[in-house]
């Protein structure tokens, strides 16, 4: 990546339209050249269905294909393995949860953890039941943040990011990264989801 022109908005929806896998996979392998580390393995079909069994739900459809082709990839955040997915609440005490309504205990409750931003607490889910995909942010309020209708939204965000990060010693690339996901999911999303 030398300039803006040169990232990748992938436009091809996962489960919908064909050529996805090849539109996503030169951005995975970038970030793997430019961390000097291989990409991750595909998680078999086996691995899903345990998954989904331990959680007494389907994963979303769009989810389940990455995870199919390209596993747990690494990006600028980090995605779980399918091992790894939990429901958010699992460890939470009772007093913890009574700081929530009990509308937001519901949907706390069936939030599953997929990935994490930065490492710092906050967290990505899908809801059980939906699908939808949720930004928990442990730092201030609100801390239940629905950003996406599907998982395939978020990680075209994500791949933009990613590519900035890529490209950082490239004056204002960073910056036109982020315009362009502003352009794709609004100034407010962008907002709850990188702190400016």
């Amino acid at each position: 990546i030398e300039k803006i022109e040169d990232v990748i908005i992938p436009r091809k929806i996962i489960g919908v339209d064909t050529g996805w896998e090849d539109e996503i996979f030169p951005i995975i392998q970038a970030y793997a050249d430019y961390l000097g580390d291989e990409v991750s393995e595909a998680t078999s079909i086996d691995s899903i269905r345990q998954c989904e069994k331990k959680l007494g739900t389907t994963l979303p459809n769009d989810l389940t294909l990455f995870y199919l082709r390209f596993g747990a990839a690494r990006l600028t955040e980090g995605l779980f393995t399918v091992e790894e997915f939990q429901y958010l609440t699992a460890n939470w005490v009772q007093s913890f949860l009574d700081h929530y309504t009990k509308d937001e205990q519901e949907v706390l409750s069936k939030l599953i953890v997929f990935g994490d931003y930065l490492g710092n607490g906050n967290v990505w889910c899908f809801h059980k039941d939906t699908k939808k995909i949720f930004y928990y942010n442990h730092d201030c309020k609100p801390n239940i943040n629905q950003m996406f209708e599907t998982f395939y939204e978020y990680l075209q965000s994500l791949l933009v990011f990613t590519q900035g990060v890529i490209g950082e010693d490239i004056e204002n690339l960073e910056k036109e990264c982020e315009n362009l996901v502003v352009n794709l999911i609004g100034k407010d999303r962008v907002k709850v989801w990188q702190y400016f």
